[in-house]
This record gives C-alpha cells, structure tokens and sequence, in this order.
C-alpha cells in the first residue's frame, strides 16, 4: 500500500494511492486521524487498506505532493554507511559506531517540487538514500524486533552542502539548509518493500545515473540504526531514519561538479518508487 499526504483543491489532504490515482482518506477517516502520522500511530493500517478498493478522488497529476509524513517529529540521518562510500571517499575504513545527525523538516522539499541550491555554499551535493519510517513507539529496541517497529519506507535525497562540512566538526549546518533535500513521493509500506537490506538505489542527475548499488552494502544495516537510535530517544510514529547513501555523490568525483539551478535529480528505488527534485536557485 502506498500512503501519500498532498495537497488539493486548497486543503491539505492524505490518502492511499491507487492504479487511477489517490482516494482521500482524509475525507473519510479525517474526524478520527487528521493527519498521516495521526493514523498511523493509531495502527489504522486495515482501515487505510480497505479504501484502496474504493474509486479514487484525484489523479496524481492534479495534486501538489506534500512530504510523506509533514508533521514529522524527528529526521534522523546515518552518515558516511555505505561500505563503497568508505573506499572512494574516506580512505580510513568503516565506522566502529553509526554517525547519527538530524535534520530539520524545513530542510526538504516534496516530490516534483524544487530544492534550492542556497547562496550562503557553493558545493551543492546529492545522495540518494532509504528512509525508514517509524509506525510504533518504541525505546531500547532490540535488533530482532526493530523491523517490527517499520511502518513502511520512503526515498530521500539528503542534499548536503559540502564546503560548510569543513568549518566544523558537526554535520548540522550543512544539513539543513532550507529546502535542500527531497522526501517522497510516498510511503510503500513495509510488506510490499521485503528486506531493506535487498534493495537497490539509483541516483540520476539529469538522466545520467551517478548512484547504483544496493543496500547490502550498508555497514550499519537497518535492524540496527534502529536498535541504536532508541537507546538514546524514543521513537515516535512517522519519525525517519535516513539510512546512509552509496558511493557516487559529487565529492566522490574528480571532476567536482555541484549540483547547479535546472539540474533534476531522481532518486529510484524499484520496490518504492522515484523521488524527482529540480534544482533552484534560493
């Protein structure tokens, strides 16, 4: 099942997405669960599942996309987690512990609109990852339950501002920058994904793929960013744990060239879907 939140006809809306289009489950289930994130922490996964039978409401391109769940509480983000990564980029080896930063709502855009290459850096970068969403509360989880707590997945292009990571020792300036990332287009949940270790990413830059590996490659696999981001907060439904991205991002290259205004960055995750950003000037 694919959940989606969008806006139409004015209204900020969610619903579930079908072969036609969306059906509004906020029209329906809205009194109960006004948004997303409120149905899934009530588990409403069945309710949701029976509209998908129902006729759809809107087509997919009359609706403005809204982030998969824009009441987020919490975007976590695993840092420098791909094996491949380590070899072209770091020289020094896997980490012995995950990097763990976060990262503000405000610093993403939704599917199909754009992300702003902002005029404070001038090394725009992309990276292509798998979002897993949170669907329950959950503290000190343990590895063997983690998937339990997986709601579904969603895509993310983490969008990093390279030359502000060298003026400190913390990612979080140069992860936050508004509207610097993408999050969508939707969120596939976690039975129709499979294994989040058997997935496979692919990042395009204007058509030219520049990311293509699996998520095998992980050096911190999925089970366990989970297990460990809960000893240290609590996870709350519809909170984002950022897997980390592959090899191919631009510092990774020779030639060094950023991301600029009128590129558009696709990031593809067969089983979820495509999340597509055009760059813009802030």
């Amino acid at each position: 099942m694919k959940l989606i939140s969008y806006k139409a006809d004015g209204k900020d809306c969610y619903g579930v997405v079908t072969d036609d289009g969306v059906v509004d489950a906020s029209a329906r289930l809205g009194a109960q669960f006004p948004t997303l994130r409120d149905a899934i922490a009530a588990d409403a996964l069945d309710q949701l599942k029976a509209l998908e039978s129902e006729a759809a409401d809107h087509a997919l391109d009359a609706i403005e996309y809204d982030l998969p769940i824009p009441n987020v509480q919490k975007i976590m983000c695993a840092g420098r987690n791909y094996r491949a990564y380590h070899e072209v980029v770091e020289e020094g080896g896997p980490l012995q512990y995950p990097s763990i930063f976060g990262r503000f709502v405000s610093g993403f855009s939704a599917h199909n609109q754009d992300i702003l290459d902002p005029k404070a850096g001038e090394q725009f970068d992309y990276e292509g990852e798998l979002v897993a969403v949170i669907g329950k509360v959950g503290r000190h989880i343990s590895e063997d339950d983690a998937l339990d707590h997986i709601v579904g997945y969603t895509i993310m292009n983490e969008g990093s501002v390279r030359d502000w990571m060298a003026m400190g020792t913390q990612n979080t300036p140069a992860k936050n920058f508004y509207r610097s990332g993408g999050i969508g287009p939707w969120i596939v949940t976690a039975d129709e994904v499979g294994d989040p270790a058997a997935q496979h990413i692919y990042t395009r830059r204007n058509g030219t793929v520049m990311q293509d590996a699996g998520t095998d490659l992980m050096i911190f696999d999925t089970k366990y960013l989970i297990a460990h981001a809960s000893k240290f907060t609590q996870l709350e439904p519809g909170d984002m744990i950022a897997t980390g991205s592959p090899a191919g991002s631009i510092i990774g290259t020779e030639e060094k060239d950023w991301l600029k205004p009128g590129d558009v960055v696709e990031v593809e995750i067969p089983n979820i879907g495509i999340l597509s950003n055009t760059v813009a000037a802030e």
